[in-house]
């Protein structure tokens, strides 16, 4: 894979700001969140049955989810992309798309090496995650090959967009930019030493924060801790070379090709 960062060309000419990216991003985000729900509340389920009744009628509910995912992912979106700008990190296809721009990145690599990766990462993290199934049935993971095979492709679309976004876009870029501010004698442009230690935070945080979520469904032991740090790790770094190198949309291709080798393809090798 060429190595060659997108930051040459984009901190050589900085642009004007993507509102058009950041709309689609915006669109994007809440179609990845809505597709999460169904395989969300077969894996929660018991959690909800056992629940006290709604207090609040739950079209309104809906209405305040939507709103709060609106406002927080415009901002997450909004200083994930001005930050960017300023390390020559984005989402070059989208901006040669929507604006018609050069993009130093070209779409049959980004797709081929998203893909590529992705696989990669998803047979991997099989390896660690079957044999681990039968000691720990409360992983999401087991759960999640209960429902329904549309409800596992579609909650791929929430790790390949949404979490990307989240980790990639906001994170990595914050903690980027944040080192280029703090240890860069050179502020433009984002040095690999800077990137590296930035990526590795974020996969960190990226493994820490999938906790709430299994502590709901599962005991939480320094064996389902170092477990989390180490897949989501596996998955984090490379996730946030392909961003640095070949732009957001590498990086979210390779996540929802992991997502599927794991919770479409993989379940059908559990037996727990």
């Amino acid at each position: 894979m060429p190595t060659e960062s997108i930051s040459a060309i984009q901190t050589e000419h900085p642009r004007r700001f993507p509102w058009r990216v950041l709309w689609l991003l915006l669109i994007a985000s809440l179609g990845g969140a809505g597709a999460a729900i169904p395989l969300a509340l077969e894996i929660f389920r018991p959690l909800i049955q056992s629940a006290p009744p709604l207090t609040v009628p739950l079209p309104l509910l809906v209405v305040v989810g939507v709103a709060q995912n609106l406002v927080l992912f415009g901002l997450l979106i909004g200083v994930g992309l001005l930050l960017a700008r300023k390390l020559g990190l984005g989402t070059p296809l989208l901006e040669r798309w929507l604006y018609h721009e050069e993009s130093p990145v070209r779409l049959r690599d980004s797709l081929k090496y998203g893909a590529l990766v992705g696989v990669a990462v998803g047979i991997i993290l099989l390896v660690i995650i079957i044999p681990a199934a039968s000691h720990l049935p409360g992983l999401p993971f087991v759960s999640a090959s209960r429902a329904s095979v549309w409800k596992r492709v579609l909650v791929c679309f929430y790790g390949g967009i949404d979490e990307e976004i989240l980790m990639r876009l906001f994170l990595l870029t914050l903690f980027a930019w944040l080192g280029t501010r703090l240890f860069q004698k050179q502020k433009a442009g984002l040095s690999p030493l800077t990137f590296w230690i930035a990526n590795i935070t974020v996969a960190i945080l990226f493994g820490l924060g999938h906790l709430p979520n299994a502590a709901m469904v599962m005991h939480i032991t320094p064996t389902v801790v170092v477990l989390a740090l180490a897949l989501n790790g596996i998955a984090a770094i490379p996730f946030g070379y392909l961003y640095w190198k070949r732009g957001l949309e590498s990086a979210m291709i390779a996540h929802f090709c992991a997502d599927f080798v794991i919770y479409v393809v993989g379940v059908m090798f559990l037996s727990v």
